[in-house]
């Protein structure tokens, strides 16, 4: 035998009198010894070469030194001399004892990855699981304590982020399972924490969370490596945790505060007499005998005996928790264990508690056969049996359980899993159950079922399935109100949904009548023949309420009201429910409820009156605030107006169906075809009228008409448009029309000899075309109307052509849009051709209607310059996403001549005057493309504010079409959010509007939009708050106000009065508009942040958007009467404005930040002058009683005081004058010769000379500047 290698280090490591050593020389001759000790290997050490550092490494200077390396140092020494002397110790038990009280010292520090100490750390750690020495601990006398710190010490670790559980863990695993195999028994304090993990996670994923607790996988571990020993363990402790919480003893309560569920914690105990229950203590157990058969179904070998004792036990709520344990264990696929085969007594005897005598235990059973059933295949016939007997159980609240449960199913598992003949019979028969909730149930699973199951052709031809509908309308048999109502609404909603595919929708409809016996079919055919009935009486009630003059309108009304009402559940208080909603006066409603019960109504039409009419009863706000609705409840309401909707709206034989059922009739190879007659037959019967509307007969009509057309440019008045905007609208919807070629021709000649809404929609339909010939037509349209003849009687339908084209195909355009751009600049836009108007009316026309627009040859010229504005703003849409260098430099001409437009009041041509009427459309429809190009991003920069400010023209434009237009047009786009939200703002320069109706149309949107948005949980909640500060800048940088403001300050303080006048002229202008604006967008919640808003003003700088002198203290002078509206609002409403506790900035585009000496001077300044404060608030007070004060009040007043008196003539009076006598600025707007970067020199010439000055004035008798750009 060879010599092993003797330890080189000969280093003294404790210290003594004598021979002191420094902490930093141990830590040096530690580092040194554990170096050597590290690369030592047991099969060549010479032992006896290690007595003296053995000895050293324990003695008590080193095993209780104070410094955190001499510690790490020291256990990493011990470990390997222990590896080195192993499998026998070199040191006594109570050495052992202290060496391992030292190991579980630094275990903590383990989390400590920035500690120097770290990789010695490690390094113990992992010696003591690659060499097993933990083993030594096992085999200590009394070390239970060292057992259960060391697991605790662990399971923290793993609790820590900055623990490498990916690295160490695996460690942690290997130690703790030594300590499992090797020790004798564990401590009970072990085992629960081992297991409290399991109730924990348990918890994460009722919370429906993916991330496991900590130390989960710890536990997990464990248990599946050491499964045999464990099982043991717990179904002992099972046990005792069973036979504790039976007896109500707390000595082993389960304390497992990570998975105490709220609803838990109630004291429950069984009905009857014996020992109480810990039902709490109870759950928990179970839950972990759940969550272990999840993760470690092998530790429950045992302990499944145990809740096979429970499901026979006297308790019936023993019983219950053992059963609904078993449920969801059966419940976990797959797993390793198959419970059914391996526990089959406990599973037969699972199997027999829907025969329990306990209910609440039936229905335990019942609850958890849907996730069975969802998960497994193999037993499903013996749940499927218990449900059949749980069906048909004497108790109503377990029938009930059992078509809830069912339900939980999907369509497609109950189809392919669970439905046989004799569970769809019990369910038939169960159809017509006395219980109004069992009935409702199962009408509507079985409705439910239905409607999945004739979506797939596998499950349509099933018998069952094809007999669902029939039950369902047998039901109408019985006469009774409340199965009537229920049938309604399943048949609707179910049987024959809603649905935007025509096809798929009559296909439907003609399957159901193709099933139905003779029986249900009457059943059917008698509901639709009810619904002319109801119809006629809902029409001839709204009359009724719309006749102001009827002497006997109360009694009708009373009347129809009881017809309807017969026919309603009694539970729905049809008679107070139809009164309340007619009380509520609502013209929308009554206008939606007659277009739905309207026999010639479309399809969509009716749906989305219905859609509408629910939304706002769903809205309990509608109902607020009135007496009259204390008699009935809302939902009572909603479920009245809800069927009678569904019995008057023609949902089933309306037009649009009747155009498929004709095509389907004609095609005697489709397979409903004798379904489709059938339905024709009694159509012919209930709506006749209807069978006309067919879109083929449209299309063969239209191609007769064509024949006799003689195509001239004088053909003005025609309606062929109109069928074309049907055809164009029918294929919208995805829909094909079945043309041929004379079709396609008839389609080109209208597009190019037609008139111009001709033109439009035949592009628009061919363009749904199949691509070669849509291709072919359009090249052809394009060589035909290129080059245009300004001349030709056929322009303008050229031109509508052209501009469909660019929207459709711009690649046929592609080669002439240069070209034609400069040709619509020079010779369209910037030119008048007119004839020497007839007479004086129109002379002094201000407007243009549509239908003047169309059909009035006087006005092509005018429709000229409006196709070629939507043409060029057809061709932005259509590059919009191209490269933006592209996009600007054929952008910003084209903006440049909108804005033009709209800054001159329609005008842009500098001989040859446009004519008024011209004028007003020109601008209007300018601004209507200009909205239109804002909602692609691609503009969003070049429609900057200074454009979106020119706006403010259309809004308080002098001719009322011109506001109305506009107004209809943006806030449409606002609400379908096809525009910016800095248009927003536009909305509010309505303040000065004259026409009530105008004035009362927007106010009530405002107000609508902003609740609606007010209560939004996205980012469009605080939209009005947003655009209140942009609305604060838009009015800084008003003209009027810039004018007022600058006409204020030019005055000299000497002249008090006249400075007086003009100080009150301008704060009536800024606060008419706040307070307006204020008036429908403050409330409580918002009046805090509005004043934060305000105040932050003053802290920036404002960003002028209009040329020229300005003064800087303007806005900062807007800011102030903010602030003081809102405080007068603040002490009116009792709302109290506190500091607001977020933070948001001002828009970039409109502020830039000050400094802080500047923005502090500021807020310290006040800009209302302390002479002028007190009249600030009266006008404030003037406004605020104007808004909410009506009209005709506001005119019978009789007695003002002075001071109201001279307020309103300086500025309330005058809000609704006009000067209808328009002047054209002689400025450098940006008029156009031709669309291309860089023409500007015509911009000032083309304003030289003109006699008709076309610039507006505002309402308020005040001539407005708005400098336009030049590109």
């Amino acid at each position: 035998m060879t010599e092993g290698r003797r330890l080189k280090f000969k280093e003294e490591i404790v210290s003594t009198v004598s021979n002191p050593i420094s902490t930093r020389e141990l830590l040096t001759r530690l580092a040194e010894l554990h170096q050597e000790l590290s690369i030592l290997e047991q099969s060549q050490i010479d032992l006896a070469s290690l007595s003296v550092v053995k000895e050293q490494l324990v003695n008590k200077k080193l095993l209780k030194n104070t410094n955190r390396g001499v510690q790490a140092l020291v256990c990493c020494c011990l470990t390997d001399v222990l590896r080195l002397f192993a499998p026998d110790a070199p040191y006594s038990s109570s050495t052992l004892a202290s060496i391992f009280r030292l190991f579980l010292q630094q275990f903590p520090f383990l989390d400590d990855q920035d500690s120097v100490y770290y990789p010695h750390y490690v390094y113990m750690l992992e010696r003591i699981a690659e060499v097993k020495l933990i083993a030594l601990m096992t085999d200590l006398d009394h070390n239970e304590k060292l057992i259960v710190r060391l697991f605790e010490t662990f399971y923290a670790l793993t609790s820590n982020e900055s623990f490498d559980k990916e690295k160490l863990q695996p460690a942690l695993i290997s130690i703790l399972n030594e300590v499992i195999s090797e020790a004798n028994q564990l401590d009970l304090r072990v085992l629960k924490l081992i297991l409290n993990k399991f109730l924990a996670n348990s918890k994460n994923m009722k919370n429906q969370s993916n991330i496991r607790v900590p130390g989960f996988d710890l536990s997990l571990a464990l248990c599946e490596i050491n499964s045999d020993k464990l099982s043991r363990l717990v179904t002992y402790f099972f046990s005792e945790m069973i036979l504790e919480a039976t007896k109500n003893d707390d000595a082993y309560d389960m304390d497992y505060s990570e998975s105490d569920d709220s609803e838990d914690n109630k004291n429950n105990s069984r009905d009857g007499q014996g020992p109480m229950i810990d039902m709490v203590q109870m759950k928990k157990i179970h839950t972990l005998a759940v969550e272990l058969w999840r993760y470690v179904p092998e530790m429950l070998t045992s302990v499944l005996g145990l809740l096979d004792n429970e499901l026979e036990a006297d308790d019936p709520l023993v019983r219950s928790i053992a059963t609904d344990t078993i449920s969801k264990m059966l419940a976990m696929q797959p797993s390793r264990i198959n419970f059914p085969a391996t526990f089959a007594s406990t599973y037969l005897n699972w199997l027999k508690k829907p025969f329990d005598i306990s209910i609440s235990l039936r229905r335990t059973w019942i609850n958890g056969s849907a996730e069975i059933l969802e998960a497994r295949n193999d037993i499903t016939s013996d749940i499927v049996n218990g449900l059949l007997k749980t069906l048909v159980d004497s108790n109503d609240k377990v029938r009930l359980q059992t078509i809830v449960e069912l339900k939980k199913l999907k369509p497609s598992t109950f189809l392919d899993k669970v439905m046989k003949d004799s569970l769809m019979d019990t369910l038939f028969k169960l159809i017509r159950e006395k219980h109004h909730t069992i009935r409702t149930e199962i009408i509507n699973f079985l409705s439910t079922i239905y409607n999945y199951a004739t979506k797939e052709e596998t499950h349509r031809s099933h018998r069952m399935i094809q007999d669902i509908p029939n039950h369902i309308l047998n039901l109408i048999y019985i006469n009774d109100n409340t199965i009537n109502a229920e049938v309604d609404i399943a048949l609707c909603e179910k049987i024959l949904p809603f649905s935007s595919n025509t096809e798929a929708r009559v296909n439907r409809l003609l399957f159901t009548l193709s099933v139905l016996n003779d029986k249900a079919r009457q059943s059917f055919l008698a509901i639709l023949r009810r619904q002319p009935q109801v119809s006629k009486v809902i029409l001839q009630l709204i009359a009724i309420i719309e006749d102001e003059e009827d002497e006997h309108k109360d009694q009708k009304i009373g009347n129809a009201v009881k017809w309807l009402s017969k026919g309603f559940p009694p539970t729905y208080n049809p008679q107070e429910s139809l009164q309340s909603f007619i009380s509520l006066d609502n013209k929308r409603f009554f206008r939606l409820l007659r277009v739905i019960s309207t026999p010639s109504s479309d399809y969509d039409t009716i749906v989305n009156g219905m859609k509408e009419i629910l939304n706002r009863l769903r809205d309990g706000k509608l109902f607020d605030q009135n007496k009259l609705f204390e008699s009935v409840k809302t939902g009572e309401i909603y479920n009245t107006i809800q069927l009678l909707m569904l019995r008057s709206s023609n949902v089933f034989l309306n037009v649009d169906n009747i155009t498929e059922l004709i095509e389907i009739n004609n095609d005697s190879t489709h397979q409903f075809n004798q379904a489709a007659k059938l339905l024709l037959t009694n159509i012919s019967i209930i709506y006749p009228e209807n069978l006309s509307s067919s879109i083929k007969g449209i299309v063969d009509r239209l191609v007769e008409k064509a024949r006799n057309i003689d195509f001239c440019g004088t053909r003005i008045h025609s309606d062929c448009w109109k069928d074309l905007k049907i055809i164009h609208k029918f294929l919208e919807n995805g829909d094909r029309v079945c043309g041929n070629r004379e079709f396609y021709d008839t389609l080109f000649d209208f597009s190019i000899k037609g008139t111009v809404l001709e033109a439009k929609y035949s592009v628009k339909i061919m363009n749904k075309m199949e691509e070669e010939i849509k291709g072919v037509y359009f090249v052809k349209m394009v060589h035909h109307v290129w080059p245009l003849n300004i001349g030709s009687s056929f322009f303008n339908t050229h031109l509508s052509a052209l501009c469909s084209l660019f929207l459709c195909d711009l690649i046929s355009v592609d080669h002439i849009k240069e070209e034609l751009s400069e040709f619509l600049a020079s010779e369209v836009l910037l030119k008048n051709r007119l004839k020497e108007e007839e007479n004086e009316e129109a002379k002094l026309s201000t407007w243009i209607s549509d239908e003047d627009l169309n059909y009035s040859i006087e006005n092509t010229n005018c429709y000229s310059k409006i196709l070629a504005m939507k043409l060029l703003t057809n061709w932005l849409i259509s590059i919009s996403d191209y490269p933006t260098a592209e996009v600007e430099q054929i952008a910003k001409p084209i903006l440049s001549m909108l804005s033009s437009f709209i800054n001159r009041g329609g005008e842009i041509v500098s001989t040859n005057d446009t004519p008024p009427r011209f004028a007003s459309r020109l601008r209007v429809h300018a601004g209507i493309e200009l909205t239109k190009l804002s909602q692609y991003p691609s503009y969003e920069t070049l429609i900057d504010q200074r454009r979106i400010n020119r706006l403010i023209l259309l809004v308080q434009d002098v001719e009322m079409n011109v506001r109305k237009l506009f107004l209809e047009k943006l806030k449409k786009k606002i609400i379908q959010n096809r525009v910016s939200k800095k248009f927003l703002p536009l909305i509010f320069f309505t303040a000065f509007e004259p026409e009530k109706s105008l004035k009362l149309t927007t106010t009530t949107w405002i107000t609508a939009l902003f609740t609606k948005r007010a209560s939004s949980s996205n980012t469009e909640a605080l939209i009005f708050e947003k655009s209140y500060i942009r609305l604060l800048h838009m009015l800084g940088n008003h003209p009027e106000f810039k004018e007022l403001f600058g006409s204020y300050t030019e005055v000299d303080d000497s002249q008090e009065g006249t400075k007086h006048d003009a100080f009150k002229e301008m704060s009536m202008f800024a606060i008419t508009h706040i307070v307006y604006a204020l008036s429908l967008i403050s409330t409580f919640d918002n009046i805090s942040l509005l004043y934060y808003l305000s105040q932050r003003i003053k802290q920036f700088e404002a960003i002028s958007t209009i040329e020229g002198e300005h003064s800087d203290t303007a806005i900062y002078f807007i800011s102030d009467l903010s602030q003081a509206a809102l405080k007068y609002i603040g002490k009116v409403k009792n709302w109290n404005i506190s500091i607001w506790p977020n933070q948001l900035s001002l828009p970039s585009d409109l502020f830039s930040k000050l400094s802080n000496d500047k923005a502090n001077e500021n807020v310290k300044t006040n800009f209302i002058p302390d002479k002028y404060a007190s009249a600030i608030d009266e006008l404030i007070r003037l406004r605020w009683r104007a808004e909410h004060t009506p009209a005709k009040s506001r005119k019978n007043k009789k007695k003002h005081s002075q001071l109201e008196v001279q307020a309103l003539e300086d500025g309330e009076d005058n809000t609704g004058k006009r000067n209808f006598t328009k002047k054209r600025k002689n400025s450098d707007d940006g008029g156009i010769r031709s669309l291309k970067e860089g023409d500007q020199d015509y911009v000032e010439k083309s304003t030289k000379g003109s006699k008709y000055k076309g610039v507006r004035r505002s309402k308020r008798s005040r001539r407005v500047d708005y400098n336009e750009e030049t590109y």
